[in-house]
């Protein structure tokens, strides 16, 4: 089992992200980051093209094996 590491302090997080406006950047409340359904989405186009895509779990090596991807690393299986 794998640990996730925790969120930095919210005094340490930038209040702004590149790209856009402030006031643009001020109303996103994703902080201008993928959502976990876009990121995982990446993670299927990239296995379904290539074959392999970035874990979301460690950023290791994900590579695709019938219907699901394996990351090498950590062992996390997407189905």
């Amino acid at each position: 089992m794998s640990a996730l590491a925790a969120p930095p302090p919210l005094t340490q997080m930038p209040l702004l992200t590149e790209g856009g406006s402030a006031s643009e950047q001020l109303r996103r409340s994703d902080g201008g980051r993928l959502t976990l359904e876009q990121r995982l989405d990446r993670v299927w186009e990239g296995l379904l093209a290539a074959g392999a895509a970035e874990c979301p779990l460690c950023g290791g090596e994900m590579e695709r094996a019938a219907a699901a991807g394996r990351c090498s690393d950590c062992g996390t299986t997407l189905s």
